[in-house]
């Protein structure tokens, strides 16, 4: 059981990346990348909208910055330590 909770944390991870990483990319819906990205905004976007409500989009002239995944992924890595040793 150890095992399957630490092979998921590391989906979540990379799932996560990938997420960002495509989130830059302009793919076309019916590309098959573009439906990975589709799939990923879609459950990414349920997961980060408590944070991205709660804090605001850093401001750097005219970009914006999104640090709400970035919030997500420490607060997994707080959190994974712990969810281990109960399941463990």
């Amino acid at each position: 059981m150890c095992s399957l909770t630490y092979l998921l944390f590391r989906v979540f991870y990379y799932s996560l990346f990938a997420w960002i990483i495509l989130s830059w990319v302009q793919v076309p819906y019916d590309h098959p990348i573009g439906q990975i990205k589709n799939v990923l905004n879609r459950y990414f976007e349920k997961i980060l909208y408590p944070i991205r409500s709660r804090v605001p989009v850093l401001r750097l002239g005219v970009a914006g910055i999104d640090l709400s995944p970035l919030i997500l992924i420490i607060g997994f890595q707080f959190l994974q330590p712990y969810v281990l040793r109960i399941v463990c």
